[in-house]
């Protein structure tokens, strides 16, 4: 890999006991999406903290380790995505950089941040969202956008990276 920012950690090894792996990676993950948070162009970055039914961990978490298999609910552990997962957050954090390329597409209705080391091969999506005005106690907070954390990936083959390319030149403006 060439032309590493100074801002982006060394990925991971992944060998090993895949229990002992996991406790590994959530520990990055909990120290940057759950302990600390990054942000987007200040908004707060949000990760989905669902968990299934019998699952120790978040669907935020495995989703930046995992990747889709043959039916829609099945989730295999990628390697290249895990090893990877402490560029996550300092990505976002850096997406100004001239090394990222950032920008937001529209695709199945909604409008999608893409934050792309295309040197490294390496993709972040976002999705920015309202918070609708709560009530905490007596205040009202207003409305709020918040960025939310749908996905990180190795960009694994010509395929994939022709079809980020495609996205970048249809970006909106």
């Amino acid at each position: 890999m060439s032309n590493i920012p100074d801002w982006l950690p060394p990925i991971i090894l992944v060998d090993g006991d895949f229990d002992e792996v996991l406790k590994k990676l959530y520990s990055i993950f909990k120290r940057d999406f759950v302990d600390s948070q990054p942000h987007y162009n200040s908004m707060l970055v949000w990760h989905d903290r669902r968990k299934k039914a019998g699952e120790a961990y978040e669907e935020g978490f495995w989703h930046l380790i995992t990747r889709d298999c043959c039916k829609k609910e099945d989730r295999l552990f990628d390697p290249r995505r895990a090893e990877r997962l402490p560029w996550c957050s300092p990505t976002i954090d850096n997406s100004s950089d001239s090394l990222a390329k950032t920008w937001d597409y529209r695709e199945q209705r909604r409008t999608k941040t893409y934050i792309w080391l295309e040197e490294l091969d390496y993709v972040v999506l976002l999705e920015i969202k309202t918070l609708q005005a709560q009530k905490k106690g007596t205040e009202v907070l207003p409305p709020r956008k918040i960025a939310f954390l749908i996905t990180a990936y190795h960009v694994d083959g010509q395929s994939k990276r022709r079809s980020l390319r495609k996205k970048y030149e249809k970006r909106l403006s």
